[in-house]
């Protein structure tokens, strides 16, 4: 018996939240305002694709993504007024026109067929496709035609007065039937040629619908449902008249509801009605206003509606919405808070308390009563603002109350107002009034009363009776001033000011984090519990989550206002792991990475004035009702992005034909480098919440966010290209990319790695020519200065050789005049003997730079033997080879010794010498050069005294003819003496081979 008098209350709440909360669904109009280019929409249709065909009385507009093109007669149309349209298995759109036939739209172009083609009658009515044909009715006859060689047949009563219009197509057990407006139901004959054969004689049929074994005709001011087997046996039928206006079209959703398009042509009795609910009018749930619904669509993956009118353009019905707003008119939901499965509303005319078996409603004058009893019976002394209190105007009047906020402590509604602060108990009742005026209050964890003054300081309270409590003044530092907000947890009461930062309550003391440098940040707002942490909002859209704890405070995280949609945040929630935001543009859903966004696209409606969570539920309150978000759904929504589809490419500001297949490579030349790509995704639910980001190679960043679905890549450079687009759902926070371009701009032939190439290699060939002219020519010129050189060197030795031979021949003729004053006629003929022979031999290497060095030794002891034999042979001349000298191999300078030996004989030796010695020494020093040291052991003579020898005109001669010879003076001639010890001629000379 409990449990049915339970039932009986729920049922009957159930009841009264039906009639008074009554649910408005998302609902837009398109008209020729913006959109659409009439707003009489005759013919609505949605293709395989989910794009939605608009035909009007001037013009056609296809709708995809919020997206709309319209076509005209100028676009190849046959007619812009078009009041049918259906697609075949090709996947063509066929428009039928009143008044100049058919146009079939391939995607590109439009093919025009009309009576001048076969067709019965140029006022086309209703399309349908059925097995490899397209059936056209029009205002007077019926046409079919094949899709795959246009080939018309056509068929006319012509039996008949009045004209065959065609009213609706539809199939029935593999037949196909036609029902006409006065003219009766026709079968199509599958046999044979092309005819119809009449079943019946209804007449007036404006619209029929097939569902399942049932059919829906539509009459003047009514329609019937009848079994289709009845239907279309002659006689009249015995259906239930229902409705009140005439039905043109029909829709079925995916919970089988039917929805019917009504005008009724002189009457207002039109709209759109549910027929599973006895014709009820949705029309205003709807948000339609015109009573004159022609046209329906259905969108099964997105549970859309379309209703297309006569007047007043299309609309667009979110029949199951993410958002749902349940209207109560005049209500302004401004805080919501619940106790033990009672719900209190506060409103601008009331409290509302909601039960489950009841619904309490306290208005404003029950409040000024309350504060007025109060007043009249207490005889504690109001609080003043002398005494730091935000001092109460006593005579405001009811219609003047304004709520700040509702709160819950102690199984109680805490209400505070501009009147005053109220307890109220679940029922209703009020516990207790106090004559506290504070914007903001919360309670400590011990239930303790914390009254805050914007000015005045802050007040927590011992004993709300008697008024005991403890004040906190202004002007302490860690007293809370300015407060817009606050939070009481487990052990703690936090408060936001929009001027001086958090302050917490704990241990009955106020703490400042801003004084205290726990944390910098001033303009704070709203502050909420988050999972195990704070969700605090600033003044300036950013929102923190914090830590606090005993050890240390810390900013887990911050969601800067660039992540979240709006500016100014005006409520704060949680639903498990996710953060709830409301702004002025909207609430986003904020779950780890994840960035939800509803807004007026799911149904949602400025202004917000606050938010709960109850179930799975987000409750937001507005104006004249709450809307319902299930964020549970929300969440769980899929990825609504599948694809992405290249529509047009331009080149350089020329269309470019698109390739069957748009990821092959494109090669484009370097000219063609300014590229625009237009795209679109799958038909979304919400276009408006898809931004788009690219990038041309795996390596890039992506660009910028932005809701246009086009791309213009100017000016590119020649390189390898990759287009990558990156589709940003904010109304599932999830993300899609797909390649959908690969090309190449080749560079320009100069810039070619084989053009470079040859350049190089041509110049390279060029350098190389000139190089080895240049050597050649340096060569030459080398080889001519060579020989001038030579020549020179030549010339200038033969020319020191001719100086030295007088200076030679002086010496020895000398000698022999000696020998004849002496009348030594034998040794004078010897000396002349060997004077002839080195005369002769000296004839012989004069002319000669270098001689082999067995030639130079026998020269040098020819010079020896003259020498000595002019000192009487007195001189014991010694030559010393070494073994591994191969002196018929070796070549040395002409007569290059012979001034060294004869400075010997001149200068060293006299007739004072005591045994004189000559000693000349050949030592191979390595395999290029040899030493010849040629000794005496005579006077000798010091570094610093006068010697004859130093101004030797020989021993010049002998270094001019080194340096000549490229000889290093200092390294090849060595000349050591030492006074009465003889002297050590050292001649480095080089090997020549």
């Amino acid at each position: 018996m409990l449990s049915y008098k339970i039932n009986r209350s729920f049922i009957c709440l159930l009841f009264c939240v039906q009639c008074l909360w009554a649910q408005n669904f998302p609902s837009r109009n398109y008209s020729a305002a913006n959109e659409l280019p009439n707003n009489a929409v005759r013919a609505l249709f949605v293709d395989s694709k989910n794009v939605l065909w608009i035909g009007t009385e001037n013009g056609i507009v296809s709708k995809q993504n919020n997206i709309f093109q319209s076509y005209f007669e100028e676009d190849g149309l046959a007619l812009n007024s078009c009041w049918a349209i259906t697609e075949d298995k090709q996947n063509r759109i066929w428009f039928g026109s009143y008044g100049a036939g058919i146009s079939v739209f391939d995607g590109d172009d439009f093919k025009i067929l009309s009576t001048k083609d076969g067709l019965v009658h140029d006022e086309i009515v209703h399309l349908f496709p059925y097995k490899n044909y397209i059936y056209v009715g029009t205002s007077d006859g019926i046409s079919r035609i094949d899709i795959n060689t246009f080939d018309i047949q056509s068929w006319k009563n012509e039996g008949s007065v009045a004209l065959l219009r065609v009213s609706e197509f539809f199939e029935f057990e593999n037949e196909l039937y036609v029902t006409t407006y006065r003219t009766g139901v026709f079968k199509v004959s599958s046999e044979g040629s092309f005819c119809l054969k009449q079943v019946n004689d209804l007449k007036y049929i404006y619209a029929a619908f097939v569902d399942n074994n049932n059919i829906f005709s539509s009459n003047k001011g009514h329609y019937i449902k009848s079994k289709i087997s009845e239907y279309i046996q002659p006689g009249k039928l015995t259906s239930k008249e229902f409705g009140s206006s005439i039905i043109w079209d029909y829709v079925k959703t995916s919970d089988s509801t039917i929805y019917a398009a009504a005008w009724g042509i002189y009457d207002s009795n039109g709209g759109i009605f549910e027929l599973n609910k006895d014709f009820s009018n949705r029309s205003k749930s709807f948000g339609i206003t015109g009573k004159d619904a022609f046209s329906l669509a259905y969108v099964a993956s997105f549970e859309r509606l379309y209703v297309g009118t006569l007047n007043s353009g299309l609309y667009e019905i979110q029949l199951k919405p993410l958002v749902r707003f349940l209207e109560q008119s005049g209500h302004h939901y401004q805080a919501f808070a619940a106790i033990n499965g009672t719900s209190a509303y506060m409103m601008n005319e009331g409290i509302q308390i909601n039960s489950a078996s009841e619904q309490i409603n306290i208005p404003l004058t029950k409040f000024k009563n309350w504060q007025q009893n109060y007043i009249n019976t207490t005889s504690t002394a109001l609080p003043k603002h002398e005494d730091h209190f935000y001092e109460l105007d006593h005579s405001t009047v009811a219609s003047d109350i304004q709520f700040y906020d509702i709160k819950t402590s102690n199984n109680l509604y805490w209400i505070n107002s501009n009147i005053g602060l109220f307890a109220i108990n679940t029922d209703g009742l009020l516990h207790s009034y106090l004559p506290l005026h504070s914007e903001e209050i919360n309670f400590t964890n011990d239930g303790k009363l914390i009254e805050t003054n914007p000015y005045g300081g802050v007040r927590v309270y011992n004993d709300l009776e008697t008024f005991n409590y403890k004040y906190y003044p202004q002007d302490q530092t860690n007293t809370p001033t300015m407060v817009v907000s606050s939070l009481q947890t487990k052990d703690k009461t936090y408060f936001t000011s929009v001027f001086s930062g958090l302050y917490k309550y704990e241990n009955g003391q106020f703490k400042s984090f801003l004084n205290s440098k726990i944390w910098q940040e001033k303009n704070l707002r709203h502050i909420i519990s988050y999972k195990d942490n704070l969700a605090i909002s600033s003044e300036f859209g950013d929102v923190y989550i914090t830590q606090d704890r005993p050890e240390d405070f810390d900013i887990v995280r911050k969601i800067p206002r660039a992540s979240i949609q709006g500016n100014t945040i005006s409520f704060l929630n949680s639903y498990g792991n996710t953060l709830v935001i409301g702004t002025e543009r909207g609430i986003t859903l904020v779950d780890e990475d994840r960035f939800i966004f509803l807004d007026e696209e799911q149904g949602l409606e400025q202004p917000f004035f606050s938010s709960k969570i109850e179930n799975d539920e987000l409750h937001i309150g507005s104006e004249n009702g709450i809307f319902r978000v299930n964020i549970k759904e929300v969440l769980a929504s899929s990825n609504r992005v599948r694809g992405i589809q290249l529509k047009d490419i331009s080149i350089n500001n020329s269309e470019y034909e698109l390739p069957e297949n748009t990821l092959n490579d494109l090669d484009l030349d370097y000219d063609e480098n300014t590229v625009l790509l237009s795209f679109s995704t799958n038909a979304h639910p919400y276009p408006k919440k898809l931004q788009y980001q690219y990038r041309l190679t795996q390596d890039e960043e992506w660009s910028t966010p932005t809701s246009n679905s086009e791309i213009l890549l100017p000016y590119l450079p020649a390189n390898k290209y990759e287009v990558e687009i990156r589709v940003l759902d904010s109304s599932t926070g999830l993300r899609y990319s797909q390649n959908v371009l690969n090309f190449r701009v080749k560079p320009p032939f100069w810039k070619t790695w084989w053009f470079l190439t040859s350049i190089f290699l041509a110049l390279m060939t060029i350098v190389y020519a000139i190089y080895k002219y240049e050597l050649a020519k340096n060569k030459r010129f080398e080889q001519q200065k060579r020989a001038i050189q030579k020549r020179f060197e030549e010339t200038k030795m033969e020319a020191l050789l001719a100086q030295m031979n007088p200076h030679f021949i002086f010496n020895a003729m000398n000698s022999i005049q000696n020998y004849i004053m002496d009348s030594d006629i034998d040794n004078a003929t010897i000396f002349l003997g060997d004077f002839a022979k080195l005369i002769r031999l000296n004839l012989d290497h004069c002319t000669k730079p270098s001689i082999l060095l067995v030639e130079e030794i026998e020269y040098l002891q020819s010079y020896i033997r003259v020498e000595n034999t002019r000192m009487n042979n007195a001189v014991d001349v010694n030559f010393e080879l070494d073994p591994t000298i191969d002196t018929y191999d070796v070549e040395v300078p002409t007569m290059i010794l012979q001034t060294f030996v004869e400075n010997v004989f001149v200068h060293a030796f006299t007739a004072d010498s005591r045994d004189p010695k000559l000693d000349i020494i050949f030592k191979k020093l390595d395999e290029y050069a040899l030493c010849c040291k040629i000794i005496d052991n005579c006077s000798g003579f010091s570094a610093t005294g006068k010697n004859p020898l130093h101004n030797s005109k020989g021993l010049s001669l002998a270094k001019e003819r080194l340096a000549l010879l490229d000889y290093d003076i200092e390294d090849a001639l060595h000349i050591e003496s030492e006074p009465g010890k003889g002297t050590v001629v050292s001649l480095k000379l080089l090997l020549q081979r």
